[in-house]
């Protein structure tokens, strides 16, 4: 009887495990083919950029990571000596962090996307062409109004 039962919870992963084994073998040369297309656009963005670039781009990502990790610290330091003590000071002290916390990622977030912003359309005008002195008609003039 156990071996019955052995069978049929056997048969059971099977008839999950293998389909989806043998779609992950055949889907395997595709994963690859992306891995290398992947590594290829890493290189040729890195190809683009001086070392000096590069070298800048990565010290501000950690001067980042190490405001993020210090404020995110600060914030549960704080919540949990303001839980252990029962102190309103230190839940006060918490929210100080928090909002700096939350500030920080939003002027982030914000230069990120003020980076990947779109440059608006710029359409050439034309110089006017010069009048006579002797025209009395006053030159038109062109209001622009941004919207």
């Amino acid at each position: 009887m156990e071996i019955l039962a052995f069978l049929i919870i056997g048969g059971v992963w099977a008839v999950f495990l293998l389909p989806a084994f043998f779609e992950s073998q055949r889907s395997s040369s595709l994963s690859s083919t992306r891995s290398f297309a992947r590594s290829n656009d890493l290189l040729a963005s890195v190809a683009l950029h001086s070392a000096e670039e590069v070298r800048a781009a990565n010290h501000s990502r950690r001067r980042r990571r190490r405001a993020v990790s210090f404020l995110g610290t600060g914030a549960l330091g704080s919540l949990a000596a303001a839980v252990f003590t029962g102190s309103v000071v230190w839940l006060g002290v918490t929210i100080v962090f928090d909002v700096l916390l939350a500030a920080y990622v939003a002027a982030l977030l914000q230069a990120k996307a003020a980076r990947f912003a779109r440059a608006p359309n710029v359409v050439p005008l034309e110089a006017p062409a010069r009048q006579d002195a002797r025209s009395t008609e006053a030159m038109p003039t062109v209001r622009i109004v941004a919207g």
